[in-house]
């Protein structure tokens, strides 16, 4: 789930440095892109040492599996949209904004990997999440000017 989640953000990435005509929006699409690149390339190492066996804590059998699902259904990059939403975004702004949003959304998915994980999974995960922390930094840069300039 992690793996795909990331990819999607590469795609969106990638499509948002085509779509842009500023060159350090460019680059900072390019370099984003390259971020989940490697953040799939840690993931499918981690894949095998991540705790399969947890015991969550339900109410009812499936329901931790239910709201995981939930959680990464209403992510904003469901690998259904993303074209879709390349295609209607009209300004920068908008592109960031969406940016943003995608970097807490997986920064809230891959916190319940981190609560399910070992030691040395939590390890790697902790790493990506603080990455994660340092997008939403750096998107946060470039909309603030465009915010005040509204």
């Amino acid at each position: 789930m992690a793996i795909e989640i990331e990819k999607a953000g590469k795609i969106f990435y990638e499509a948002m440095k085509q779509k842009v005509n500023d060159p350090e929006l460019k680059e900072l699409f390019a370099f984003l892109a390259g971020e989940e690149e490697q953040h799939v390339a840690d993931f499918e190492k981690l894949g095998e040492k991540l705790v399969r066996d947890v015991v969550p804590n339900e109410s009812y059998v499936g329901e931790y599996g239910d709201y995981i699902k939930a959680v990464i259904d209403s992510h904003i990059f469901n690998q259904k949209n993303i074209d879709e939403l390349v295609k209607n975004i009209v300004d920068v702004r908008e592109a960031l904004i969406i940016a943003l949003r995608f970097e807490k959304d997986s920064i809230m998915i891959f916190q319940e990997f981190y609560n399910g994980a070992d030691e040395s999974g939590k390890e790697v995960i902790g790493r990506l999440i603080d990455e994660e922390r340092k997008h939403i930094k750096k998107l946060s840069a470039e909309v603030r000017p465009l915010s005040s300039g509204s």
